[in-house]
């Protein structure tokens, strides 16, 4: 990695390189040295790690949290992550004075351009789509105005997300989707129902099973609570919760989430 780190690929650009490489650590959860290439990249110019910055700041991921030196790095941007970060800054008061209508304006611009993204698969890993629309729909939810093209929106969240994961598993969709099926399922209230692995992040289990086909071949995750987690028991290994299983769990020496779509006759008993 340290050689990695002095070459740049034949053609490319050393920023975009420093960038590879901070996202790969931000993967693997490895914050310092994410911002580390994050401010060589920044020093070039280059608004995707500044962007990175920006989000290490925000959500305070070496430790400390510094919202001011967040919004200097979205405010420069105002696109993408950046725009819909900056949004969350301006509907909490983070730094800036709160204010709603300016957290509105910015995710209703976003979800103008984001909009038919989701019905191209081009489109799918770099969209900024489910963020969006779960953000305008929990603002309507605060505003007492939520309503089925919200819900429709979410679930167009779901599936761009669900493919995002399949092809570029990481913590952070999973996060994002969590929330997503969280706000599906304040929504759908008792409607809500089981549909594939993904709703056991929200659905309450205990003592069952999940059973399942994948090649041809017949497996089952064992769900149960032990004093006050729910602990997932699949292939000999041990999860703590859902979230845990999500992430880190294989078949055939793949994520689980990345043959989510592969897996048939699922059912829990």
């Amino acid at each position: 990695m340290e050689y990695l780190s002095q070459v740049t690929p034949e053609g490319g650009h050393p920023e975009a390189f420093d960038y590879n490489l901070a996202m790969h650590f931000m993967d693997i959860k490895e914050f310092a040295l994410a911002k580390k290439y994050l401010e060589v990249g920044a020093k070039t110019g280059d608004w995707t790690c500044k962007q990175g910055l920006g989000i290490i700041w925000y959500y305070g991921l070496c430790g400390e949290q510094d919202f001011e030196k967040a919004y200097y790095y979205f405010e420069e941007r105002r696109f993408g992550r950046s725009a819909y970060l900056l949004a969350d800054m301006y509907h909490y008061g983070y730094y800036v004075k709160q204010d709603v209508s300016k957290c509105r304006e910015i995710l209703e611009e976003l979800f103008i351009k984001a909009s038919q993204e989701r019905y191209d698969g081009r489109f799918y890993l770099s969209t900024f789509y489910p963020e969006v629309a779960l953000r305008l729909a929990r603002l309507n939810l605060e505003e007492g105005q939520a309503s089925l093209f919200d819900l429709d929106g979410l679930y167009s969240a779901r599936k761009v997300l669900a493919v995002r994961q399949k092809k570029s598993p990481t913590w952070m969709n999973l996060k994002t989707m969590r929330s997503i099926l969280e706000t599906i399922s304040f929504l759908e209230g008792e409607n809500y129902r089981f549909r594939d692995i993904y709703d056991l992040m929200v659905m309450d289990f205990s003592d069952e099973t999940m059973k399942f086909e994948y090649n041809d071949a017949k497996y089952q995750v064992k769900i149960f609570t032990d004093t006050s987690e729910t602990i997932y028991q699949f292939q000999n290994k041990w999860f703590h919760g859902p979230d845990d299983f999500l992430e880190k769990a294989q078949i055939e020496g793949k994520g689980i989430t990345t043959v989510y779509d592969e897996i048939k006759g699922i059912w829990i008993e």
